[in-house]
């Protein structure tokens, strides 16, 4: 008689969904702070970080039986960044004609660093955290769908976005009702789940192509793609208008900008409820806002009441890139100045 045996499932499921749940730790360091759980600092820090290192070590410490689920780790991984750099090529041309399209992601930076003035440093973590997404996406993608035709990968996509339009981030960065800004996010998201499927489907001849030239593909890929966004920010300087924000914000008080001609330096800060930001004009013009008033070569401030947790556009002309961004967040003013 002919016996059927099959390698008992358990430990591959186990270590898949373990997988998952780890990847996922990225995106809900910002999903957190969306739904108010916690902040993201705290969220980022003592839940995002851990959870990256152990899905790292589980995609490299050779462990008997659970090399299936490693090797889709990796190539999730490689498909997630191939799929991050499709969705941020895509809106370039955007971002050339005014949109902005990628503001969000400096602001990310700002929420984990925890302070009241985006740096170098914060706009390196918000671009990193952008980046962490994109692989964790991909890793979660991989887990379920290896050697899938590449359209389950555009279907992700879309479903990403979709999970976004239903959370709070469109009421928190003034999107909703805003349905071009919407389309448009979803052509990104397209574009992201494009080359993760392809590189997905075509799972062991990537692995085979990629393992030819390099000894560990998915260590180097997004080693590569740190190293790019750490040199492209270069955090380790800082502009003198940079510089001249951070003292006027220590001679003051509040979080403060610098203008030069109509342009936040920094572009990202927080504010507390009922707070204030102060700006110091260097510019030849007076900029009237709902906020207030800011003199020609002077200094003013803007100040911000209403509810926390939103974002708003300050705006101090005509130009798509004039003034910057405000994150409302934090206790209200009164309670910082009562302690």
């Amino acid at each position: 008689m002919h016996v059927l045996t099959t390698r008992r499932p358990g430990p591959v499921v186990a270590a898949s969904l373990v997988a998952m749940a780890l990847a996922a730790t990225s995106i809900g360091a910002l999903l957190g702070d969306l739904y108010g759980v916690a902040s993201m600092s705290t969220l980022f820090w003592a839940m995002t970080v851990p959870g990256l290192l152990a899905l790292a070590a589980l995609a490299v410490v050779p462990v008997a039986g659970l090399e299936p689920v490693q090797q889709r780790i990796r190539i999730g991984a490689i498909g997630g960044v191939a799929g991050i750099i499709g969705y941020d090529v895509v809106r370039i041309p955007l971002v050339l004609i005014g949109q902005r399209v990628l503001a969000p992601i400096d602001s990310y930076g700002l929420m984990i660093n925890g302070g009241h003035m985006a740096s170098p440093w914060s706009n390196t973590f918000g671009w990193l955290f952008h980046l962490s997404n994109g692989v964790t996406f991909g890793v979660i993608y991989a887990v379920v769908a290896a050697r899938r035709h590449w359209g389950w990968g555009v279907l992700w996509g879309v479903a990403l976005e979709t999970t976004v339009v239903f959370s709070p981030f469109l009421e928190r960065y003034g999107l909703a009702g805003k349905y071009g800004t919407i389309a448009l996010a979803y052509s990104a998201h397209v574009a992201f789940g494009y080359p993760l499927g392809l590189v997905v489907q075509h799972f062991d001849r990537v692995q085979e192509e990629l393992r030819s030239v390099f000894r560990r593909p998915a260590t180097v890929i997004v080693g590569l793609a740190v190293m790019a966004i750490v040199v492209w920010h270069h955090p380790w300087s800082q502009s003198a208008a940079r510089r001249e924000a951070t003292a006027a914000s220590t001679r003051t008080g509040w979080p403060s900008v610098v203008v030069e001609r109509d342009r936040f330096t920094p572009e990202w800060v927080r504010v507390n409820p009922g707070g204030c930001l102060h700006v110091v004009n260097h510019s030849t013009s007076t900029f009237t806002t709902s906020y207030g008033t800011v003199p020609a070569a002077g200094e003013g401030d803007l100040c911000f009441t209403g509810p926390g947790r939103t974002v708003k556009r300050v705006k101090l002309g005509p130009e798509d890139y004039s003034g910057g961004f405000v994150l409302i967040s934090g206790p209200p003013a009164h309670q910082i100045f009562d302690l």
